[in-house]
């Protein structure tokens, strides 16, 4: 069986019997889990070991292609696994009748009629067999969600509070000839660059969370920093806003 798809995927095929052996099957976009090399893989095939994995039950043919093990001490499930890699996307049954199909967009399904066509196939629960996808890790990513916008909502709240507590220097500055723009900057430039920086450091912090701790994927970073700009730019056009509507209509400056 071929498979040829467009969307990042990381297929494992396994037989029941030897369920530490996994053939793996990844598209190129997909990132791997940390790795310890030993050498650079020679050929389209090879084979990444974990440090707990029985490699004596390895054939000669693996052992020679084996280029490292995993760089993931608090991983049981990788250090005790090992996955030969194969860039061609060639599925021999023989290997296996067990398959994970690991996905970003959490739509496995959907893509099985097209990995497998024409073939009987039986969707085993994950939570029952010990998957790597399991409910409660996709609940970590609810929460983290969910902690996200209650920061963003307790950030917000924050500065609005700040802003409406400067109703009475912003109409100060006006009556002293102050126009909305100059207002604008001298009021708020140094909480803008607060913010900035925040966000930056944030953004930072995420980006070394992902290249120490993550296994594959990065959707869920490009989203959280998607949702810190998303952020900064509420701020600076509330900011804008308030601005014009704290300042008395009709007034002349002079």
């Amino acid at each position: 069986m071929d498979i040829e798809l467009e969307k990042p995927y990381l297929l494992m095929q396994h037989n029941s019997e030897n369920p530490m052996l996994r053939y793996v099957f990844i598209n190129k976009s997909v990132k791997l889990p940390p790795i310890k090399y030993q050498k650079e893989n020679i050929s389209e095939e090879y084979v990444i070991k974990g440090s707990l994995s029985p490699v004596d039950d390895l054939s000669e043919n693996m052992k020679r292609r084996i280029i490292g093990e995993f760089d993931t001490p608090k991983s049981y499930i990788l250090n005790s696994h090992i996955w030969y890699i194969s860039e061609s996307l060639n599925i021999n049954l023989e290997n296996g009748k067990r398959f994970t199909l690991n996905v970003e967009d959490r739509e496995a399904i959907k893509l099985i009629p097209e990995i497998f066509p024409d073939v009987n196939y039986k969707i085993i629960d994950a939570e029952e067999s010990g998957t790597y996808i399991l409910k409660s890790n996709i609940l970590v990513e609810a929460f983290l969600i969910i902690t996200i916008i209650l920061v963003i909502l307790v950030h917000t709240a924050t500065l609005f509070y700040s802003i409406k507590n400067k109703k009475s220097f912003v109409q100060i500055l006006y009556l002293s000839g102050g126009k909305s723009h100059v207002i604008f900057r001298k009021i708020f430039k140094k909480e803008f660059i607060v913010v900035l920086i925040v966000i930056v450091l944030e953004s930072l912090l995420l980006i070394m969370i992902n290249n120490f701790y993550s296994l594959w994927g990065n959707k869920w970073l490009y989203l959280s920093i998607s949702y810190m700009l998303i952020f900064f730019i509420v701020y600076f056009l509330a900011c804008l806003l308030l601005t014009k509507a704290l300042i008395k209509k009709g007034v002349r400056s002079f």
